[in-house]
């Protein structure tokens, strides 16, 4: 059979590397847990909404007036979920 050689993703790391062996309980170090669990939905809407307040704006006329009012009802939506 033939060996496989060339580059690794190991060998392609830099920095130090720990054996999970040699690890104990005193050396690892834990996550604070989130306080708010849909936290990234929340700010994605808000973005979102804002970004179609900005198209709204750009679009003129009675069709850019409600995107820009739905895109604000997003945003302000979000908000008050990211502020829950």
């Amino acid at each position: 059979m033939h060996s496989r050689s060339g580059p690794t993703l190991s060998a392609a790391s830099v920095g130090f590397r720990v054996n999970e062996a040699q690890v104990d309980a005193s050396t690892k170090v834990t996550a604070a847990p989130l306080i708010a669990r849909h936290q990234g939905q929340d700010v994605a809407l808000m973005a979102v909404g804002v970004g179609a307040m900005i198209a709204g704006a750009l679009i003129k006329g009675t069709a850019g007036t409600i995107i820009i009012i739905g895109g604000a009802g997003m945003a302000l939506f979000g908000l008050y979920h990211y502020l829950e």
